[in-house]
């Protein structure tokens, strides 16, 4: 398929918002000052898992977008296997990591509820994206992909959320604002996924058996009832 200049476009802006956003939120810990942490924290063991957290996160940022490259699989297929390895490497430690510190959060339910249903999908999607990988299930494995990396750039969306709902309501309550913005940041990034695996027709080549619901798109829609 022809890539068009206008979708090349598109891609290049978004994936450069998504690592400079990336880039700047992971910027606040590269000193390692537990001051400069931007959620409170029970402690020393908790600002070291949230920085394990937040630097595999931001590698997965970096390797993922690279995926959606156009021709990157076609003209370079090594490169595009090592970086699919290394976010998946990424991918795997950090959504674990982010179970671990969603429990931690001082925040209560608000806050951990949106960030335990977002890391458990975002690890279900990296299993499948590699089984089918390896499986050489390709047409599945874009599916996967896509949401996973959905799921991945909800760190970037999750902030531009709360960029938006607080200019909004600028005397709103601040943890309504950030949770509400943590539900947003995947719930409509997954929205938009399956849209997007849709209209692009990926399903239409799949067997049939690909296209039972899936874990990830019954608890999606777990996830926006509850939003």
């Amino acid at each position: 398929m022809k890539t068009s200049r206008g979708y090349a476009a598109w891609l290049a802006v978004s994936g450069f918002i998504c690592v400079a956003i990336t880039i700047f939120a992971a910027s606040a810990y590269v000193s390692l000052d537990m001051d400069q942490a931007r959620p409170a924290l029970r402690g020393s063991l908790h600002y070291g898992l949230l920085v394990a957290h937040i630097f595999t996160g931001t590698v997965a940022v970096l390797a993922g977008v690279s995926q959606f490259w156009p021709g990157l699989r076609a003209r370079h297929p090594r490169v595009h296997r090592v970086m699919g390895r290394v976010y998946f490497a990424a991918v795997l430690p950090s959504s674990l990591l982010g179970l671990v510190c969603a429990q931690l959060s001082l925040y209560g339910l608000a806050t951990s509820g949106p960030l335990t249903v977002l890391s458990a999908l975002w690890f279900v999607s990296a299993v499948f994206g590699l089984r089918t990988a390896r499986q050489r299930k390709f047409g599945e494995h874009r599916i996967w992909m896509i949401r996973g990396f959905a799921l991945t750039s909800a760190a970037v969306t999750g902030r531009l959320w709360g960029l938006l709902l607080g200019a909004l309501m600028p005397e709103g309550d601040g943890l309504l604002i950030f949770a509400t913005a943590n539900w947003l940041s995947f719930v409509v990034n997954l929205l938009v996924a399956e849209w997007w695996i849709q209209s692009r027709g990926y399903t239409r080549t799949l067997p049939s058996a690909a296209l039972r619901p899936s874990i990830s798109s019954r608890s999606a829609q777990s996830s926006a009832s509850v939003a």
